[in-house]
């Protein structure tokens, strides 16, 4: 019996999919496996499969106000793990009473928000010294620039540098192989995480996607029959995140194949599509099994 048949076949538990976005739910110009319909027609499948709700959250690098959008525009609505692990989105709604986080409007809704990570303004402070550090630093950049590197409107450009609280997205391709190792040996030195997500590299203090989505795990299970938890990524950021999941899937990166530290994890699944095909790759085996 794999894996996946053990954690899956003999339970009716929800089913809570964590997906990465850069690079495993969107491609690099920003499309999505299939149409929004399709995808939540897949997902109803899954969840009649199965016997029990299928629901997805997104962990990513993106900041909370990326990722709420990206929700929307899905018709998807679960938690999110933004920035890199260092803040944790919940509906208010799937609150426990004991919760006493910070809450934020997000287009409509209401998010209860779990901070793991210092703010902008200290990480700039440990950085200053470092002359990469600003070369790097995306939001020095102007608007030719921006555009050249994906950010197609003013509105992308403040969902993803201007909303950022806790961590700062820097560009290494500016960097050569010397300023970047000075830039991750200071980052080492005051405990200060440096991960790779796609293109980017994103400075933050909080200790990665994987504690984030222990950190929801525990509040799920307060709410009664916890979910199986199913991970899906494909770079550097995302190991923490499979780490802590129940099943883990990795993406294949168009022309470079699975990253190996994700594929190496144990009871890791390598789907087979490159790129986004890969999600709709896990759902089907996901379904074969339930059905």
């Amino acid at each position: 019996m794999t894996t996946l048949e053990r954690a899956t076949g003999a339970t009716s538990r929800p089913l809570l999919i964590v997906s990465d976005v850069d690079g495993t739910l969107i491609d690099e110009r920003g499309q999505l496996p299939c149409a929004p319909h399709e995808l939540r027609a897949h997902l109803s499948a899954l969840g009649a499969a199965r016997g029990a709700p299928v629901q997805v959250a997104l962990a990513s690098s993106r900041t909370m106000r990326e990722l709420t959008v990206l929700q929307r525009a899905l018709g998807l609505y679960g938690p999110c793990i933004a920035e890199d692990g260092a803040l944790l989105g919940i509906d208010v709604e799937t609150m426990t009473p004991d919760d006493r986080l910070a809450i934020t409007n997000a287009g409509r809704r209401r998010l209860a928000i779990e901070q793991f990570a210092a703010d902008v303004s200290a990480l700039e402070a440990l950085m200053q010294d470092v002359p990469a550090f600003h070369r790097a630093d995306v939001r020095q950049l102007d608007v030719p620039e921006w555009r050249a590197l994906g950010f197609r409107t003013p509105a992308s450009v403040r969902r993803a540098l201007a909303a950022r609280r806790n961590s700062i997205l820097l560009d290494p391709e500016v960097l050569d192989v010397d300023a970047l190792q000075v830039l991750r040996d200071k980052a080492a030195r005051h405990a200060l995480q440096l991960r790779r997500g796609g293109r980017w590299l994103t400075l933050t203090a909080a200790h990665g996607k994987g504690a984030a989505l222990r950190a929801l795990r525990h509040k799920l299970r307060q709410h009664g029959v916890p979910p199986l938890l199913a991970a899906i990524g494909n770079e550097e950021n995302d190991i923490s995140l499979l780490a802590e999941a129940d099943l883990r899937f990795v993406i294949r990166n168009p022309h470079r194949g699975p990253l190996g530290s994700l594929a190496s994890l144990p009871g890791a699944i390598v789907l087979s599509p490159e790129g986004p095909g890969g999600w709709i790759d896990m759902l089907n085996r996901l379904h074969q099994v339930a059905a």
